[in-house]
């Protein structure tokens, strides 16, 4: 793209979350004319909704879990539940279901955390650079958290 065309071109960025949130900044500091589009006003149901304002790279579960495969059926079941597939699209995914199938074992999944865990451990440097940029550091507080089961 030339130069001088970038500064005329505008860009539609899809989800108002915190990566729509931080692609729109970015473009913006590189000359574009950004849209940032959700299906809701912010605050609502959609993008980045259901975290409780937290960053937390540390709560990040690779999706190859051995344990997912059992919950695949109840989730295709549920009207609300996180996947639903096209079936007549179901033959042309089987190759890519079988790969991921193989590789949702225990050590395949550790391998994939140690490797999410290297990308996610900038996260929060670079979180905190972005919230001092926009002047919001005063607005977040840094607390531990902590996890409690039963049984």
């Amino acid at each position: 793209m030339k130069e001088d065309l970038k500064y005329k071109s505008s860009i539609g960025v899809i989800g108002a979350g915190i990566q729509g949130v931080c692609i729109s900044l970015s473009l913006i500091k590189k000359g574009f004319k950004v849209t940032l589009l959700d299906r809701d006003e912010p605050a609502k149901q959609s993008a980045s909704y259901g975290n409780a304002g937290h960053f937390s790279p540390y709560a990040s579960v690779p999706m190859n879990r051995p344990d997912i495969l059992v919950d695949v059926p109840s989730m295709l079941l549920s009207s609300t539940g996180p996947l639903s597939l096209r079936w007549s699209y179901v033959p042309k995914m089987i190759p890519w279901f079988l790969k991921f199938v193989k590789n949702c074992s225990k050590k395949n999944m550790m391998h994939t955390a140690k490797y999410m865990h290297q990308i996610l451990d900038l996260a929060l440097p670079a979180y905190d650079e972005l919230f001092q940029e926009i002047d919001v550091s005063g607005l977040i507080e840094s607390k531990g958290i902590i996890y409690f089961w039963t049984k």
